[in-house]
C-alpha cells in the first residue's frame, strides 16, 4: 500500500498528435499554443536493492519521457479556455486531460477559475510537469509525492504589491474523483469539500510560499491483501463483529479529515540558487501514515551551467489503530487481542516510509529554451537497500 500511481481516464493520442499538427498556427484566431517535452532515463547500481523515482533496473532504459501541450482560446473580451494534454511514456502515451477550465479575467490582478485546475500543494505546482521550469530533472519526490494533484472546482487568484513587497494569494474549493493503485490493487479514491489557501510574499531575489488544504479524503483500500486470506476489508469487518467498531473505522479511509500544509522559499540572484520546502499531510483518524517531508537545494550558475545539490528527507509517523484494545486477553478466532494490536501494528507500519537523499545534479542550457540534466541521488533507505540512482534528461519549452 505504500506505492500510490494515479490512472485517469484516458483520452485519443490521435487528439495529441492533431495539436502537434496544428501547432504552427499558433495566435490563428485568437487560439494559442504552446508545449513542453522531457526526454530522459536512468539506471540503478543495484537492480537487488528497492528501486527510487522509477528506475530498477541496472541497465539503462529510457522510460522517463513526457509530452505536454497547451491550448488557450480567447471566449470574449473578459474569458478565456484552457486545457492542458499530457501523455507520459510510463502510460504508454495515453492522453490525460491535466487542467480544463475557463478563466474570467475581473481586473488587471483578480482572475477567478473554474473547471480541472492544478491543485497549489507546492511550490512548483503550477509548472510541476514543465521539467525545463526547474533546476532538477523532476522536484524531489520525498516532498512532491502526492498521487493526485488536481481538483475539479473553482478558485480565486489575486496578485497585489504592499509596500516594497509582491504578494498573491490563491483559494479554492472542489472535489478529486480518481482511481489509485495501491501496490498492484485498483482503488477508488476521492475527496470532498476540498478546499484551500496558499500565498506568496516576495522582493527581488527572494520569494516566500505558505499553504494549507483540507478536505474529506475516502479511497477504498478494503480489497488490499494482508495475509493470503484477509484482506483490510475483511479484517476490518472482523474487528466490528468482535467490538472494537473504532478500530475497524481507523483501518479505513473513509470520509476522514485530511490535512496538507507547506512553507516554502526560493531565492535566485542570478548566479546563486536556493530552494527549501517543507510538506505535512495528516490523515485524520485513518490509517495512513502522517507524512513529513522536506528538502533543501543550493546551486550555483557559471556560464550556461548550474551545478546544484539537494538533501531531502522523509520521515513519516505511523498512525494507531489499535488504540483501545487492551492487551492479552482471550478472545475468540485470534486466541488474543496481542495478536490483534501485532497486526493493526504492522499494517500501520507498512504505511511508514524513512528516507533520506542527497542529489547532485547539473543543468546545461544548450540552446534556448533547451535543458540538458544530469543528476547521481544517494538514497538512504532506513529500513534497509540503499541505492544510487543516476539519470539523465532533456528538457524544453516551445
Amino acid at each position: 500500500m505504500k506505492r500510490i500511481s494515479s490512472n485517469r481516464k484516458k483520452h485519443s493520442l490521435a487528439l495529441a498528435i492533431a495539436l502537434c499538427m496544428m501547432a504552427p498556427l499558433t495566435q490563428a484566431g485568437d487560439i494559442n499554443f504552446s508545449g513542453f517535452l522531457s526526454v530522459g532515463g536512468g539506471f540503478v547500481d543495484d537492480e537487488n536493492n528497492p528501486g527510487y523515482n522509477g528506475y530498477d533496473e541496472e541497465d539503462f532504459t529510457f522510460d522517463k519521457n513526457l509530452l505536454g501541450l497547451q491550448v488557450t482560446g480567447q471566449v470574449n473580451e473578459k474569458i478565456t479556455a484552457t486545457a492542458q494534454l499530457i501523455a507520459r511514456s510510463e502510460n504508454d502515451y495515453e492522453v490525460n486531460a491535466e487542467w480544463a477550465y475557463l478563466t474570467w479575467q475581473a481586473s488587471d490582478s483578480i482572475k477567478v477559475r473554474a473547471g480541472r485546475l492544478r491543485t497549489p500543494f507546492y511550490m512548483y505546482s503550477d509548472f510541476l510537469d514543465v521539467g525545463y521550469a526547474y533546476a532538477w530533472i523532476t522536484p524531489p519526490s520525498e516532498v512532491y509525492y502526492l498521487p493526485f494533484n488536481n481538483v475539479d472546482g473553482i478558485d480565486f487568484y489575486a496578485t497585489k504589491t504592499l509596500g516594497i513587497f509582491d504578494t498573491s494569494i490563491q483559494a479554492y474549493f472542489g472535489s478529486f474523483d480518481d482511481e489509485l493503485t495501491l501496490g498492484s490493487t485498483p482503488s477508488e479514491a476521492k475527496t470532498r469539500n476540498q478546499m484551500g489557501l496558499a500565498g506568496t510574499l516576495g522582493k527581488d531575489w527572494w520569494t516566500l510560499r505558505a499553504a494549507y488544504h483540507q478536505a474529506d479524503l475516502s479511497i477504498d483500500v478494503s480489497p488490499i491483501a494482508i495475509s493470503p486470506t484477509m484482506t483490510l476489508g475483511s479484517f476490518s469487518t472482523t474487528l466490528t463483529a468482535l467490538g472494537y467498531a473504532d478500530n475497524a473505522g481507523r483501518l479505513l479511509v473513509e470520509d476522514d479529515d485530511a490535512v496538507f500544509t507547506e512553507f516554502g522559499i526560493n531565492i535566485d540572484t542570478g548566479r546563486f540558487v536556493a530552494a527549501a520546502e517543507y510538506v505535512e499531510f495528516d490523515p485524520g483518524d485513518a490509517v495512513l501514515s502522517k507524512n513529513i517531508r522536506q528538502f533543501v537545494m543550493a546551486g550555483v550558475r557559471a556560464g550556461s551551467w548550474l551545478f546544484h545539490v539537494t538533501g531531502s528527507q522523509a520521515k513519516d509517523e505511523a498512525s494507531n489503530p489499535a488504540a483501545g484494545i487492551p492487551a492479552n486477553q482471550v478472545m475468540p478466532v485470534f486466541g488474543n487481542t496481542s495478536v490483534l494490536i501485532g497486526t493493526l501494528d504492522a499494517i500501520a507500519e507498512s504505511q511508514v516510509t524513512e528516507r533520506e537523499v542527497v542529489s547532485l545534479g547539473a543543468r546545461w542550457d544548450v540552446a534556448s529554451s533547451t535543458a540538458l540534466k544530469f543528476q547521481i541521488d544517494d538514497v538512504d533507505n532506513k529500513s534497509g537497500g540503499d541505492q544510487k540512482v543516476f539519470s539523465v534528461a532533456l528538457q524544453t519549452v516551445f
